[in-house]
């Protein structure tokens, strides 16, 4: 296999580094008088901090444990953080490789009768724009779905001949007026088998729904098991949420299965821009077909994987991480036990994070180390790595923001509320922590991030909920079935789902 990257680089505090140790040394066949000064035993070897690497070309992968030294002969848990991202230098090339790797989009609306209006104008609108938008050589295909789901467009190569026609067909082709119940699940099935008729490239599949589903699949678990299927077969989903009345978590929990985006539109008037912005993903793409696998050292167990679906075969464990575009950071963190260990070097995982490069047109594939230090001593435990903090602390904005929701929902306002100001407090008091650990001497961040910013926008999503909460209870009807109070929910849930990234 052609590798794009093998090279791992282990980042040495100073002060750490392995020490080359002196002695006087003996020839060899002298015998040491008894009043000689006997050599001096060598001082034991400092040992080096393993636990962060960075690697990659096309793209760049950093591994951080959440603790650099534990404590030996205890139980102890720490995190494993991995950090995915493109490189900068990528920018200027991504529109001479845009162009060797086709898009297959395909497009699936709710057609059923709560789309009924404008709503369904703007969505059809966006469509459009995109369809224009999309180059020469190019797929798409459009399927609505209501009580069952119908192929408004096959796929279709994009040219100059044909872009205008298809959207004079999709036109055509909901004509009809919006009616009947939701099957989300129709939608996606049949929009998958549009794409299996496509040729290899980049695919993608923009789900709109403004509704329940009430028809097909209809829970959340076998609405991941739909979304794991797209996934498997190699597409992305990204969902968007018209209006107030869809349900947050079912349109979430597809996107986040399949990799996708979860946007919520409030009344459709900004679907263009969200279309666009899954377009200018599409176009710069440089890598797809993303796997991170971590190969847990014997001993070392799962206790938790935070935000992301995986799969675990005995110490490994697999997460698949879709399709790459220019500027795309995506991460995984989990938390990990580590069983009583003798003081020293103790390997914790061996990740391995390999993809498809457009860029380079061949295989890529990276591949790092972690391990701590045990100590006897206490004091010498290290606290949680300040990059390693923030992702979780942005893990649980994303939880407590669905905490309060379900709080919400079952019109607990002022419970809501107090789960967003108890998380506020601690984002608080963990940006001035992160603070003080950049300072120390042996910090290290290969991608110069702005933790203040991070903890910041943090407080100001957690702040916007409960300012919608507090709206929502100035309205005539109940909160939680009041316009503001919906609005808030939804607003809530793709704030959540951006932060689990």
């Amino acid at each position: 296999m052609s590798l794009t990257s093998t090279a791992v680089w282990s980042l040495t505090a100073p002060g750490q580094r392995d020490a080359t140790s002196a002695s006087n040394p003996v020839n060899q066949g002298d015998t040491p008088r008894s009043n000689d000064p006997k050599p001096e035993d060598p001082p034991p070897p400092k040992l080096v901090d393993k636990s962060t690497f960075v690697t990659g070309k096309t793209l760049m992968v950093e591994g951080r444990l959440g603790h650099s030294r534990m404590l030996a002969d205890a139980r102890g848990e720490t995190f494993l953080f991995v950090d995915v991202r493109s490189e900068l230098d990528q920018v200027n090339q991504a529109g001479a490789r845009s162009g060797f790797e086709p898009l297959n989009l395909a497009v699936v609306i709710d057609h059923s009768g709560s789309m009924k209006g404008q709503r369904e104008r703007n969505a059809i609108d966006a469509a459009a724009g995109m369809i224009r938008r999309l180059r020469d050589g190019d797929t798409v295909s459009v399927v609505s779905y209501a009580e069952q789901a119908k192929v408004v467009i096959p796929v279709t190569t994009i040219s100059s001949a044909s872009r205008e026609r298809l959207i004079r067909e999709m036109l055509d082709g909901v004509n009809d007026p919006p009616s009947g119940n939701t099957c989300i699940s129709c939608g996606i099935d049949l929009g998958m088998r549009t794409l299996s008729g496509r040729r290899a490239g980049i695919d993608r599949m923009l789900l709109l729904s403004d509704g329940e589903a009430n028809r097909g699949v209809q829970d959340e678990g076998g609405m991941r098991v739909v979304a794991r299927q797209a996934r498997n077969r190699g597409a992305t989903i990204s969902s968007i949420g018209v209006d107030v009345d869809y349900n947050e978590r079912l349109m979430s929990a597809i996107a986040r299965e399949a990799n996708g985006r979860h946007y919520f539109s409030e009344t459709g008037e900004n679907l263009e821009q969200i279309f666009d912005e899954e377009l200018d993903s599409l176009v710069t793409a440089i890598a797809k077909d993303g796997k991170l696998v971590v190969e847990l050292a014997p001993g070392v167990r799962v206790a938790e994987v935070l935000d992301r679906s995986y799969q675990q075969v005995d110490r490994r464990v697999i997460v698949p991480m879709g399709t790459f575009a220019v500027g795309e950071e995506k991460t995984f963190l989990i938390r990990l036990e580590v069983p009583p260990s003798p003081v020293g070097e103790r390997p914790v995982a061996a990740v391995t994070f390999s993809y498809d490069d457009l860029a380079g047109r061949e295989p890529g594939e990276c591949f790092g180390e972690l391990a701590a230090n045990m100590t006897a001593t206490p004091s010498e435990v290290s606290p949680l790595d300040a990059i390693v903090l923030g992702r979780l602390s942005r893990s649980e904005t994303a939880r407590t923001l669905e905490q309060a929701n379900v709080l919400f929902a079952q019109g607990r306002t002022a419970e809501a509320q107090a789960t967003v100001d108890a998380h506020l407090s601690e984002i608080k008091e963990r940006r001035e922590a992160a603070g003080l650990l950049t300072k120390a001497k042996d910090f290290f961040d290969p991608f110069g991030r702005d933790l203040d910013d991070e903890f910041n926008k943090q407080a100001g999503v957690l702040d916007e909920a409960n300012a919608g909460f507090v709206e929502a209870e100035s309205a005539p009807e109940p909160a939680a079935a009041s316009r503001p109070g919906k609005a808030q929910v939804r607003r809530n849930a793709a704030q959540a789902d951006a932060f689990s990234l």
